[in-house]
């Protein structure tokens, strides 16, 4: 066995087996190297999509590894640095941050990782550790939105994009991404788990923030499903208001709204014109929306 980034073994698969997909569910076509290299060279990623950890979960991985040690590898990136005794080395960690604080608390002086010098980008690198992060981290629901929205804003990724790099549907994509237009202190509540996903999803029945607040200091007071949420909200949106539509317009609608990532509704009758409207909740959103339509 060696140290301080020298080879110790192959391990199979590498990142495919810290990134599946339906393509690579096949023998593996490459092998990775695993060192172990001392955990104070290692840098904690500045882009982790996950901000929040259980500190309870974090002490039983550190037990865990404290017991038999690092069992995955992290993945990292190297990174030169000139000095004037030389060219001194250091890694950028690219996904394993929970494993990297455990192995910290449990006092652990060198760790496995995989290095993947392919990664010289920033960007690369900070797609596959959202990547990772989504596939292989219980994210609650507001860092998923934030990985989605990121991977969408910054790689100019399309929903449907997304949905196959992570293994999930368009539609599981596009409810999460609706998430990031709750008014602020809503979503800080989801952050926490104060707020329930499904509650959150109803929520965003309601067409304006006032009414959104409304009915979420009703959910905190207890006694109020998901259900009696979307049922308020419909009961909320005025019948007069309802465009007359036909069964072609609801699945429009519908298969627009999960494109667009926002809600979209069609009023008036083909034969005699109509108009679409599209609703945005900041600047930001309009950019995104816009991308989608003329990509």
């Amino acid at each position: 066995m060696a140290i301080n980034g020298k080879k110790l073994f192959g391990l199979g698969k590498g990142l495919g087996s810290l990134i599946p997909s339906a393509s690579e569910m096949q023998p593996a076509m490459r092998k990775e190297n695993v060192f172990y290299v001392e955990i104070s060279k290692i840098d904690a990623n500045p882009d982790q999509p996950r901000q929040d950890f259980d500190k309870e979960a974090l002490g039983e991985l550190s037990k865990s590894i404290r017991k038999y040690g690092v069992l995955q590898p992290l993945l990292v990136s190297k990174i030169e640095h000139s000095s004037p005794k030389g060219l001194d080395v250091s890694y950028q960690l690219i996904a394993g941050e929970r494993r990297l604080r455990a192995a910290k608390m449990a006092g652990l002086p060198h760790v496995p990782v995989i290095i993947r010098d392919d990664f010289e980008k920033e960007k690369d690198r900070l797609e596959v550790a959202l990547i990772e992060n989504v596939q292989r981290e219980n994210l609650n629901p507001m860092e998923e939105a934030e990985a989605y929205a990121r991977l969408a804003k910054e790689f100019g990724l399309t929903q449907q994009e997304i949905a196959d790099k992570v293994s999930k549907s368009r539609e599981v994509v596009a409810n999460a991404i609706r998430l990031m237009n709750l008014p602020e202190d809503i979503r800080v509540s989801l952050r926490s788990g104060k707020l329930s996903r499904a509650h959150a999803r109803a929520l965003l029945a309601f067409s304006d923030a006032a009414k959104q607040r409304e009915m979420y200091r009703q959910i905190l007071s207890g006694g109020v499903s998901s259900k009696d949420v979307e049922s308020a909200a419909s009961a909320h949106k005025s019948p007069s208001k309802k465009p007359k539509a036909d069964g072609k317009f609801v699945e429009l609608e519908k298969n627009l709204a999960e494109t667009l990532g926002t809600t979209v509704a069609i009023h008036g009758a083909a034969a005699s014109g109509g108009k679409i409207v599209i609703k945005f909740a900041s600047l930001e959103d309009l950019n995104k929306i816009a991308k989608n339509i003329i990509d």
